[in-house]
Protein backbone atom coordinates (compact mmCIF):
# COMPACT_ATOMS: atom_id res chain seq x y z
CA UNK A 1 0.00 0.00 0.00
CA UNK A 2 2.81 2.01 -0.80
CA UNK A 3 2.08 5.47 -3.20
CA UNK A 4 -0.16 7.35 -0.52
CA UNK A 5 -0.45 10.55 -0.34
CA UNK A 6 0.85 12.22 3.22
CA UNK A 7 -1.84 14.29 5.35
CA UNK A 8 -1.70 18.09 4.91
CA UNK A 9 -0.58 20.32 7.77
CA UNK A 10 -4.22 20.70 8.69
CA UNK A 11 -5.31 17.34 8.42
CA UNK A 12 -2.13 16.41 10.57
CA UNK A 13 -3.02 18.79 13.30
CA UNK A 14 -6.78 18.01 12.86
CA UNK A 15 -5.92 14.15 13.61
CA UNK A 16 -3.91 14.93 16.75
CA UNK A 17 -6.65 16.51 18.00
CA UNK A 18 -8.65 13.31 18.36
CA UNK A 19 -8.98 12.24 21.93
CA UNK A 20 -6.81 9.38 22.55
CA UNK A 21 -8.35 9.26 26.07
CA UNK A 22 -11.21 9.89 28.68
CA UNK A 23 -12.85 8.94 25.78
CA UNK A 24 -16.80 8.09 25.56
CA UNK A 25 -16.21 4.38 25.47
CA UNK A 26 -13.75 4.84 28.78
CA UNK A 27 -15.79 6.44 30.59
CA UNK A 28 -18.55 3.73 29.92
CA UNK A 29 -16.04 0.68 30.58
CA UNK A 30 -14.64 2.31 33.91
CA UNK A 31 -18.94 2.53 34.68
CA UNK A 32 -18.89 -1.58 33.99
CA UNK A 33 -15.66 -2.07 36.30
CA UNK A 34 -17.12 -0.14 39.00
CA UNK A 35 -20.40 -1.64 38.95
CA UNK A 36 -17.94 -4.53 38.97
CA UNK A 37 -16.12 -3.78 41.84
CA UNK A 38 -13.13 -4.25 40.23
CA UNK A 39 -9.89 -2.19 40.90
CA UNK A 40 -7.70 -0.69 38.10
CA UNK A 41 -5.50 2.17 37.17
CA UNK A 42 -6.04 4.19 34.19
CA UNK A 43 -3.91 4.45 31.10
CA UNK A 44 -0.61 3.00 32.60
CA UNK A 45 2.44 3.37 31.25
CA UNK A 46 3.11 0.31 29.27
CA UNK A 47 3.74 -0.57 25.33
CA UNK A 48 0.31 0.67 23.45
CA UNK A 49 -1.29 2.34 25.90
CA UNK A 50 -4.04 -0.08 27.72
CA UNK A 51 -6.71 1.83 28.79
CA UNK A 52 -6.96 -0.43 31.84
CA UNK A 53 -4.60 -2.31 34.17
CA UNK A 54 -6.62 -4.33 36.63
CA UNK A 55 -5.13 -4.19 40.50
CA UNK A 56 -3.71 -7.31 41.58
CA UNK A 57 -3.69 -9.34 38.10
CA UNK A 58 -1.59 -8.97 35.12
CA UNK A 59 -4.80 -7.83 33.10
CA UNK A 60 -5.15 -5.32 30.90
CA UNK A 61 -8.05 -3.50 28.98
CA UNK A 62 -7.99 -2.07 25.69
CA UNK A 63 -11.19 0.18 24.70
CA UNK A 64 -10.94 0.20 20.69
CA UNK A 65 -12.74 1.95 18.18
CA UNK A 66 -14.37 0.63 15.37
CA UNK A 67 -12.74 3.20 12.85
CA UNK A 68 -9.53 3.38 14.26
CA UNK A 69 -8.40 0.02 14.89
CA UNK A 70 -9.70 -1.22 11.14
CA UNK A 71 -13.34 -3.35 12.06
CA UNK A 72 -15.11 -2.87 9.43
CA UNK A 73 -14.51 -3.67 6.33
CA UNK A 74 -15.89 -0.27 4.89
CA UNK A 75 -12.96 1.44 6.01
CA UNK A 76 -10.11 -1.07 5.76
CA UNK A 77 -11.22 -1.69 1.96
CA UNK A 78 -11.64 2.27 0.98
CA UNK A 79 -14.82 2.38 0.07
CA UNK A 80 -15.88 4.62 2.96
CA UNK A 81 -13.33 7.45 2.07
CA UNK A 82 -13.80 10.08 -0.81
CA UNK A 83 -10.46 11.44 -0.29
CA UNK A 84 -7.18 10.27 0.36
CA UNK A 85 -8.34 6.73 0.08
CA UNK A 86 -4.47 5.21 0.46
CA UNK A 87 -3.59 6.90 3.17
CA UNK A 88 -6.24 6.29 5.19
CA UNK A 89 -6.69 2.53 4.10
CA UNK A 90 -2.99 2.30 4.93
CA UNK A 91 -3.13 4.07 8.42
CA UNK A 92 -5.73 1.64 9.34
CA UNK A 93 -4.15 -1.23 8.00
CA UNK A 94 -0.90 -0.04 10.10
CA UNK A 95 -2.50 0.57 13.30
CA UNK A 96 -4.05 -3.29 12.90
CA UNK A 97 -0.62 -4.56 12.62
CA UNK A 98 0.38 -2.37 15.49
CA UNK A 99 -2.57 -3.51 17.72
CA UNK A 100 -0.96 -7.04 17.20
CA UNK A 101 2.64 -6.69 17.53
CA UNK A 102 1.29 -5.05 20.87
CA UNK A 103 -0.47 -7.24 21.75
CA UNK A 104 2.43 -10.12 21.47
CA UNK A 105 4.79 -8.01 23.07
CA UNK A 106 2.49 -7.46 26.32
CA UNK A 107 1.94 -11.37 25.99
CA UNK A 108 5.72 -11.79 26.57
CA UNK A 109 6.20 -10.22 29.28
CA UNK A 110 3.35 -11.81 31.14
CA UNK A 111 0.30 -9.72 30.49
CA UNK A 112 -3.16 -11.01 29.86
CA UNK A 113 -4.41 -8.26 27.06
CA UNK A 114 -8.06 -8.19 26.45
CA UNK A 115 -9.31 -6.00 23.21
CA UNK A 116 -13.55 -4.71 23.85
CA UNK A 117 -15.21 -2.99 20.72
CA UNK A 118 -16.80 0.44 21.08
CA UNK A 119 -20.03 -0.68 19.85
CA UNK A 120 -20.22 -3.95 22.51
CA UNK A 121 -19.37 -0.82 25.38
CA UNK A 122 -21.79 1.72 24.38
CA UNK A 123 -24.42 -0.89 23.47
CA UNK A 124 -23.93 -4.35 24.72
CA UNK A 125 -22.90 -3.35 28.49
CA UNK A 126 -24.31 -6.92 29.66
CA UNK A 127 -22.01 -8.73 26.98
CA UNK A 128 -19.33 -7.07 28.56
CA UNK A 129 -20.08 -7.52 31.98
CA UNK A 130 -20.16 -11.22 31.37
CA UNK A 131 -16.68 -11.24 29.55
CA UNK A 132 -15.04 -9.05 32.10
CA UNK A 133 -15.75 -11.48 35.04
CA UNK A 134 -14.84 -14.54 32.70
CA UNK A 135 -11.23 -12.23 32.16
CA UNK A 136 -11.02 -11.56 36.09
CA UNK A 137 -12.22 -15.34 37.12
CA UNK A 138 -9.99 -17.01 34.87
CA UNK A 139 -7.06 -14.97 36.11
CA UNK A 140 -8.01 -15.91 39.78
CA UNK A 141 -7.63 -19.71 39.64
Amino acid sequence: MKNYKSPTKEVSARMKRVKSNCTSIEKEMKKLLEELNIRYEEQPKLIGRPDFRIHGKNILIFCDSSFWHGRREKEVSGKAFKRNRKFWMNKLIENKKRDLRNNGMLRNEGWSVHRFWDTDILKNKEKVIKRLRRIVDACSK
